[in-house]
């Protein structure tokens, strides 16, 4: 009975074996058809990122024109402070002409208030010592 159940198992042993050995060769046959459909689904993918790289190089064009109309503006207001500077500077000039005519106006204003008031008591003065 032994012998009969080792040449049994023996026989399940190479059976096992078989069935194994077709087993792994269908799961190799599958992986080998997933690694096709990989490819398949990869290629797509490298024409995207193809496409992508004429985005980057866009987007480099993008901010080197940025790069260019930020200089254009820095220069510009550059040129627009300078001008007010000088605008400011001539204006600074005028005021202080006027400044000095104002100065003058008063000068002669004053001047001639104390020459009025100085009138003013002589002629007091000289009503006073008629009287008197």
């Amino acid at each position: 009975m032994e012998a009969a159940i080792a040449e049994r198992e023996a026989e399940m042993t190479e059976w096992n074996g078989d069935r194994l050995d077709e087993f792994r060769e269908r799961v190799d046959d599958g992986f080998a058809n997933v690694d096709k459909r990989f490819e398949q689904v990869d290629k797509p993918f490298e024409q995207v990122d193809r496409q992508f790289e004429k985005v980057d190089e866009k987007f480099q064009q993008v901010d080197q024109r940025f790069d260019q109309l930020d200089r254009k503006i820095d220069a510009g207001f550059s040129r627009l402070d300078t001008k007010i500077d000088e605008a400011l500077s001539r204006i600074d000039g005028k005021f202080l002409a006027l400044n000095n005519r104002f100065d003058g106006f008063y000068r002669v204003l004053f001047q001639g208030t104390v020459a009025l008031v100085v009138g003013v008591l002589g002629l007091l003065g000289f009503l006073i010592g008629i009287k008197a």
